[in-house]
């Protein structure tokens, strides 16, 4: 049996992913040691629900976090040693279980609406995950992150997304996140781990996905950055976790442009040259030698770090390639809505061959 396959968003500011929920399962399959392969490029339209992250293993797909974690625990794709980890399952369920609980009943609701239904911020969210779909399915796939975040504001707040701003309450969300994240922070304490162990716990992989997040991306309106800027024991949990465990998968695309750039420089500089009649040529072209190989060797050990994998938006081939791709895209979309809507309608025995008939809606009266 070949080892199943997870696909996620590629990540940004060094996390190895953009969006939470995928942060969350990368953290929990890091923490167990889980058996699989990940996909840091993966497509959403391929999922079944629409949205990453997803699992395909021998033709089977799954998604979402939860049915995920199932499989691989059936399947035993999971380390059942790792630390309290290990014993999720056993003497530490229900106390973890209630943890997470009062995570997600207090901390996503506001998450959710601060990144997919703030006016000020949806715009920036949404293209930083269109940049990471491809062409033509990140018009739309983005879209089912707000229907959801609709869903919660509806359901809980009592207002829609497409009301007007002054409508949007949403104190009682915030003030229930930033409650929880003062929680977290005083549970944190000085301990390593939120349960105090020497290893982490399922509870870790949750905060992670959403600390992560929330510490790095920066909005126009980013009321819970601001308040993690004050609890710096959640910042540096973010950042000893992300060190620890995700040190070569963190992406950061400034990073990896820079990187190329600094690499196509360098191949220009080290084009050869005619040779000094000095003798002091051999000992200096050596050690330039042993620092070039010093270098290759650390971008080895960096590889996600100097361009191997780089922003699909970058460069203006692509953006070009983007423009048109859209402009096609926008074409069919019209014309099969017009065609729907029978403003427009294809040739047929009747309009005497024609290409196309425009139908009139009796604006005009005919003569006698």
């Amino acid at each position: 049996m070949d080892a199943p396959e997870v696909f996620v968003y590629r990540g940004e500011w060094g996390l190895p992913s953009i969006d939470y929920e995928c942060s969350r399962l990368l953290a929990y399959l890091k923490f167990t040691s889980a058996k699989v392969t990940v996909h840091y490029n993966g497509n959403p339209f391929s999922s079944p629900n629409g949205v990453l992250p997803y699992l395909m293993a021998d033709g089977t797909k799954i998604a979402g976090y939860g049915p995920i974690v199932e499989f691989l625990t059936k399947r035993e794709v999971t380390s059942r040693v790792n630390g309290e980890l290990g014993s999720d399952h056993n003497s530490h369920s229900t106390l973890i279980a209630g943890h997470m609980q009062y995570v997600v009943e207090n901390l996503h609701p506001y998450f959710m609406y601060m990144l997919w239904g703030d006016p000020k911020n949806v715009d920036i969210t949404r293209t930083l995950y269109a940049k990471r779909i491809p062409i033509p399915f990140n018009f739309y796939c983005p879209r089912k992150y707000v229907l959801r975040t609709n869903d919660l504001t509806q359901s809980l707040a009592g207002f829609s997304l497409e009301d007007s701003i002054e409508f949007h309450d949403v104190s009682e969300f915030a003030d229930n996140a930033k409650r929880c994240l003062n929680w977290i922070s005083t549970k944190l304490e000085d301990n390593r781990w939120f349960l105090g162990g020497s290893h982490p716990s399922e509870v870790d992989a949750l905060l992670y996905g959403y600390l992560s997040v929330l510490a790095k991306l920066t909005l126009p309106n980013n009321v819970l950055q601001s308040h993690i800027r004050q609890c710096p024991k959640l910042l540096q949990y973010v950042d000893r976790t992300t060190a620890t465990y995700f040190a070569k998968e963190g992406f950061n695309s400034y990073t990896a442009t820079t990187g190329q750039q600094q690499g196509q420089q360098h191949n220009n500089n080290s084009a050869p040259k005619s040779p000094p009649n000095d003798s002091s040529s051999s000992s200096s072209s050596s050690k330039a030698g042993e620092e070039r190989s010093e270098k290759r060797n650390a971008g080895e050990e960096q590889k996600f770090h100097t361009g191997q994998q780089q922003d699909p938006d970058d460069g203006p081939k692509e953006r070009r390639k983007r423009y048109i791709l859209s402009g096609l895209v926008a074409t069919v979309a019209m014309i099969g809505f017009a065609l729907l809507n029978g403003i427009v309608t294809l040739p047929n025995e009747g309009n005497h061959g024609n290409f196309i008939r425009y139908d009139d809606s009796g604006d005009y009266e005919e003569d006698n």
